[in-house]
């Protein structure tokens, strides 16, 4: 019996130390337990810290050095001093736009996207059409550098973008179209050069990639100030002067169309380098304004703009409308329709009526095409510096010597088409 009890005594007691057992491992193992999930988590903040410090650090890189991807001599060992001073690994993923820069730090990763906003400076730009009678020798836009050879850096170059048609007629003379940069150590790809030879047949929307047409969505005030066209007046409060143009008898605020050129060399000679123009321009008398190293821009609105000579001008024009008709356009150039029921269309004497004569053999007594003229230049024009226009359904009109230069210090930076970081893209994992 007592052997019995012994026995059961024995069981109960063996039974206990087991639960006591099993408490104790499975107290053990949830204090082990949170100790590993603690370090797991302090491990996890760490690499995530290191990846976002070194996403940080990279970003800063590609802006301050004005990374591109697409460069040829682009190399990702641009960031080693950020991948040794956060512990983390730097790298741009994808061959082309959109790209992603992504720092990695075990298993934690920070990313933002690149992209490529496609071109949009220009040495001429326009939400309309553009036709160019004569030869014509265009610098355009430096976008990507793409290679290298023999000393020589290669770029995608830009000459002009369209929202409508690009037609070029060299005519029957010895003149050629070219678009070529300037500098000694730096052309365009062939690929982005456009070159229409002596006695060639007119040519329409038929260009190397240096002449880009029909594009949609175009929005040259946005692209060049950075914001809506809806806000020009927060624009204009920013210029140094205001110009306003019209008929000067009897009213001094205002400069006769005839004398706007010479008026706005006049600003800039007094030290002016941003001047707002309120109404039509004829730009004769402007020759000689405007310095390389610190080009002024002129921003001309509601307006038709024309020229008709020989001048040099660095400096920027954008030239835009807002609300205003066609009609408005057509009298700017001082044409009017007869009287006398024959629909016929003449020039008056106003301001522009020397570039109306001249216009009126083409356009006759098409109201249409004088309604959507903003531009008209004839001429030897040459700048270091853009020409743009945001004026909807227009086509501007240029014959003889044009030559525009883009100057890349007029325009926001992103402008040229280099890849940028896209804001709002940064994503932790």
């Amino acid at each position: 019996m007592n052997n019995q009890n012994g026995m059961a005594t024995l069981a109960v007691v063996s039974g206990i130390l087991i639960v006591i057992a099993l408490f104790s491992v499975s107290v053990a193992s949830s204090g082990l337990g949170d100790i590993k999930k603690a370090q797991n988590l302090v491990e996890d903040t760490r690499q995530r810290a290191n990846a976002k410090a070194g996403l940080d650090c990279a970003i800063a890189v590609f802006e301050q050095k004005e990374l591109n991807p697409k460069d040829v001599d682009f190399s990702e060992s641009v960031f080693d001093e950020c991948e040794n001073s956060t512990g983390s690994s730097i790298v741009m993923i994808g061959s082309e736009s959109p790209w992603l820069l992504s720092a990695t730090s075990g298993y934690a990763s920070s990313n933002i996207v690149v992209q490529s906003g496609g071109a949009s400076a220009a040495a001429f730009k326009t939400t309309g059409s553009l036709i160019i009678d004569g030869g014509n020798a265009w610098t355009p836009a430096k976008g990507s550098k793409v290679a290298t050879a023999d000393g020589v850096d290669i770029y995608e170059c830009t000459a002009i973008i369209a929202g409508g048609d690009v037609t070029i007629d060299v005519g029957n003379s010895a003149a050629e179209f070219t678009s070529e940069l300037s500098g000694e150590n730096e052309q365009c790809h062939s690929n982005f050069s456009t070159h229409i030879p002596a006695n060639t047949e007119p040519v329409t929307n038929n260009f190397d990639s240096d002449i880009l047409t029909s594009q949609e969505n175009i929005d040259v005030f946005q692209d060049f100030f950075d914001v809506p066209k809806e806000k020009w007046e927060e624009v204009k409060s920013g210029y140094d002067v205001t110009l306003t143009t019209g008929s000067a008898v009897g009213d001094e605020t205002k400069t006769a169309v005839s004398d706007c050129g010479a008026s706005i060399k006049s600003l800039i000679a007094s030290g002016n380098k941003k001047i707002w123009v309120e109404g039509d321009c004829m730009l004769n008398g402007l020759s000689g304004a405007g310095s390389v190293d610190n080009p002024p821009t002129v921003v001309i609105k509601n307006g038709v703009v024309g020229a008709n000579g020989a001048f040099v001008f660095n400096g920027t024009i954008f030239q835009f409308t807002v609300d205003y008709a066609e009609s408005a356009i057509a009298n700017s150039w001082g044409a009017y329709k007869k009287t006398d029921g024959t629909g016929h269309i003449l020039c008056n004497n106003g301001a522009m009526s020397a570039l109306c004569a001249q216009i009126i053999g083409g356009y006759q007594d098409d109201s249409d095409k004088w309604g959507k003229l903003p531009f008209f230049f004839n001429g030897s024009y040459e700048s270091f510096g853009s020409y743009l226009l945001d004026v909807d359904n227009s086509v501007s009109l240029v014959r003889g010597a044009f030559k525009p230069g883009h100057d890349e210090g007029s325009e926001p930076p992103g402008t040229s088409g280099v890849p940028m970081l896209l804001k709002g893209s940064i994503h932790d994992f």
